[in-house]
């Protein structure tokens, strides 16, 4: 990218808009764990001062009993938000994915195919899994860099984060649909059971979806650059992309010793026989499962089932005990925000819980919406939060006993206000760096090369969103 290329874009309204959210992101938003003791801090405080029953020690003992004792409350969930993120890599970096996406990139045909096969590929295997899509849609980039692609560079990355920003939690892994929907949640006092048949795949979230989908795809094609403009990846990325690649393959084509020499030990890490047992016994017990249902089978789509289905999906696309245990120990180490993060949250809601808070919370929501006015409420409130704990499942932990109490006081369904909470959850993504982290890593760029575009991209979705919620109390 050359300086000359980057003072012209800088001389654009948006692109200076996008570059302050940029700096404001990089420079004055800190890591996550600092957000949540930060917020920690900001809980108790009105915990303490915005309750009733006085401001004595017995209060402030009330409130610090509740947060040790909610630390560990989410201790379930938290694991099950870490499975899902390993049991994507496992998926994404298996050899046949690994080959498909090999595949589709060696039919490249233009700039805009390539845009559009990156921008459908996020979107619609992040609906599936987003922990697959983000990795699988980062290694298609990759693939297109080190062929020396024709589309602009910075677009291609974009467009792989779209899924993040826009599909991911309204599908099949969706942290609160799939959450409300397993018996036993940690919210289930204030949102009960409510099965995926009323909120992923009720028809208003399939529709916006699809509306979704259309509108981004159209967007991608529109922010293509003339030729004269298109930016190339970066000389040194592409060099360092076509390294790993090359040692990625030889890795792959590197023969087992030879039968004399193996250990007992190299036999079994290299046999199929024991991915294969465990495999087809996973799958079997998921047929069994969903055959033992009374109702449907998207009725049995929990937290537990989809890691269960995606999780053994991956022991067997890996083949061997070797390759699997090489990708789950680079999987795991996207795992270690979650275990960090998530009793902090937990010990946020034994807060807001035990004094009392989230009753205070839920009459100030009462006070300001509507039953028409507050699924749009919650969209925009969801999406200004999510700017800074961005973690849709997390976040949840926090706002689920107001936002549960609010939407029962106003006469409001308690499915339409999850999957607001759902879109609102995704609708300020674009604008946060935090779950593009692992995308720029793999495509050597850093936030700022994409900003400019997804700004543009929140903007038509957040239009599409708010005029969706707006009107949504009719489909309830």
């Amino acid at each position: 990218m050359t300086d000359t290329a980057e003072v012209r874009r800088s001389r654009r309204p948006l692109e200076r808009f996008a570059n302050l959210l940029s700096d404001i992101c990089v420079r004055w938003i800190p890591d996550p764990w600092v957000i949540v003791v930060l917020l920690t801090i900001v809980a108790g405080a009105m915990s303490f001062f915005l309750t009733p029953g006085g401001l004595g020690l017995d209060k402030a003992e009330t409130l610090v009993r509740g947060w040790g004792d909610g630390f560990w409350g989410l201790l379930e969930f938290g694991m099950q938000m870490a499975l899902i993120l390993l049991s994507g890599y496992v998926v994404a970096s298996s050899p046949p994915v690994r080959r498909a996406l090999i595949w589709v990139a060696d039919r490249e045909s233009g700039p805009t195919r390539t845009v559009v096969t990156v921008a459908l590929t996020s979107m619609i295997v992040m609906w599936i899994h987003w922990g697959i899509g983000l990795i699988a849609a980062g290694i298609l980039v990759r693939y297109y860099a080190a062929r020396n692609t024709k589309a602009d560079y910075r677009l291609l990355v974009a467009a792989a984060y779209l899924g993040m920003a826009g599909t991911f939690h309204a599908g099949l892994s969706s942290s609160a649909g799939l959450l409300v929907a397993t018996p036993g949640h940690f919210a289930e006092e204030y949102f009960g059971i409510i099965p995926m048949t009323a909120t992923v795949f009720s028809p208003f979230n399939l529709v916006l979806v699809l509306i979704t989908v259309v509108a981004w795809t159209i967007t991608a094609i529109a922010l293509q650059p003339s030729p004269s403009e298109t930016v190339s990846p970066p000389p040194e990325v592409r060099e360092k992309i076509v390294a790993e690649l090359e040692k990625e393959e030889q890795a792959a084509r590197r023969t087992a010793p030879a039968e004399g020499r193996r250990t007992p030990v190299e036999i079994i890490e290299n046999s199929r026989w024991v991915n294969g047992t465990i495999g087809v016994l996973g799958l079997v017990y998921i047929v069994l499962y969903f055959a033992a249902l009374d109702g449907g089978i998207l009725d049995g789509l929990t937290l537990n089932s989809v890691n269960f289905i995606f999780l053994f999906v991956g022991i067997l696309l890996h083949g061997t005990p070797k390759s699997l245990l090489g990708a789950a120990q680079t999987g795991g180490t996207f795992v270690w925000g979650v275990l960090l993060q998530f009793p902090f949250y937990a010990g946020i809601l034994g807060m807001i819980v035990a004094t009392g808070l989230s009753e205070r919370i839920a009459s100030w929501f009462q006070a300001i919406s509507n039953e028409f006015t507050y699924p749009l409420f919650i969209y925009w409130y969801s999406g200004i939060l999510n700017f800074f704990v961005p973690s849709g499942g997390s976040k949840f932990a926090i706002e689920a006993p107001y936002l549960g109490e609010a939407s029962q006081a106003l006469g409001v369904s308690l499915e339409l206000t999850t999957v607001a909470y759902i879109w609102g959850d995704m609708s300020t993504n674009a604008l946060q760096p935090f779950w593009a982290l692992p995308l720029l890593a793999l495509c050597g760029l850093s936030f700022r090369h994409i900003m400019g575009f997804l700004v543009i991209f929140a903007m038509v979705s957040c239009t599409i969103g708010s005029a969706a919620f707006l009107l949504a109390p009719l489909f309830f």
